[in-house]
């Protein structure tokens, strides 16, 4: 397992109560001072059986299925739940207070979110939302929702990467996750502009492009993650930004491309490639049109040059 990055150490090692080794964890600093991890767990021989007891923990796991199976026993306040007909893609949402052991007799292979009520509390005050009390959800159904799906999707190279991956990316995606969560399954209300995004959607879709600076998402899937249609969606973005999201997408290519051209970074192709543009005269193109000048001339304004 490699170690976390962005963030203090996860607040689950689920990995440990299921007797795995070499799962893999990520690990990202959230609004203040909690942190969200997720673990790959993966066993793929039969027999598995009764897992180590769980210590109780002020956080729900969830469980984006990534092999379906038929049946595990969740136990909880010393009786087993069954659990049946688990598909790939399905989540199984637990309640980490009363979770004491799982049962499985098959393979099975998830990756496992942990988020702590903490980083909620914390999201809430973020956004100036309502607080977020229990998650509307029971932990004895699989829940298919292809939004949650998605995100483990695209975290999961992130999981599987080495610890000098992009841990900027990374944050981005899962304080995207969180808030979707949050605005979901928390029932997170925060203020509307007329016509617009409320706070947890606006917060959702920056973090989702901000994630995807190589232009890697659609309109669809922002849209989702909002849980809008991707027409009203489109429209919503507009009203709160004043502009397109594709507009505000290369404003925050610009904005890295700055920071990385005052910093060590490499020469203005390396730039272009870190921050999405499709080759080094497109880079300049865009970025003169924004700043006025060139991406070398900028970089030497910085330096008295």
């Amino acid at each position: 397992m490699h170690g976390p990055r962005s963030g203090s150490e996860p607040v689950s090692r689920i990995d440990k109560w299921l007797r795995l080794r070499d799962a893999r964890t990520l690990s990202v600093r959230g609004v203040s001072r909690a942190s969200l991890a997720v673990t790959e767990v993966r066993f793929d021989s039969p027999g598995y059986g009764l897992s180590d007891p769980v210590d109780p923990q002020d956080a729900y796991a969830f469980g984006v299925q990534l092999r379906a199976y038929p049946f595990h026993e969740l136990w909880c306040d010393g009786k087993a739940i069954p659990v049946r007909e688990v598909m790939a893609g399905d989540t199984l949402i637990a309640d980490l207070r009363i979770v004491e052991a799982v049962q499985t007799t098959v393979p099975f292979h998830s990756l496992q979110f942990i988020l702590p009520r903490l980083f909620l509390r914390e999201l809430a005050e973020d956004l100036e939302a309502s607080q977020v009390g229990d998650l509307h959800v029971t932990g004895r159904a699989p829940v298919r929702d292809a939004v949650l799906a998605a995100f483990a999707t695209r975290v999961r190279p992130a999981v599987a990467a080495p610890p000098e991956a992009n841990d900027l990316w990374a944050s981005h995606l899962m304080l995207a996750f969180g808030t979707y969560v949050a605005g979901t399954y928390g029932g997170v209300r925060s203020p509307r502009i007329a016509g617009g995004l409320n706070a947890w959607q606006r917060r959702a879709a920056t973090e989702m492009i901000a994630a995807h600076l190589d232009g890697g998402i659609t309109v669809e899937e922002l849209a989702a993650v909002c849980g809008l249609s991707a027409s009203r969606f489109a429209h919503a973005f507009r009203n709160s930004f004043g502009i397109a999201p594709y507009q505000w997408l290369q404003a925050r290519r610009i904005d890295r491309a700055k920071t990385m051209l005052a910093g060590p970074a490499g020469p203005p192709a390396d730039v272009a490639l870190a921050c999405g543009f499709a080759d080094q005269s497109h880079f300049g193109r865009v970025f003169r049109r924004a700043v006025g000048m060139s991406p070398g001339a900028f970089r030497r304004s910085l330096r008295g040059i």
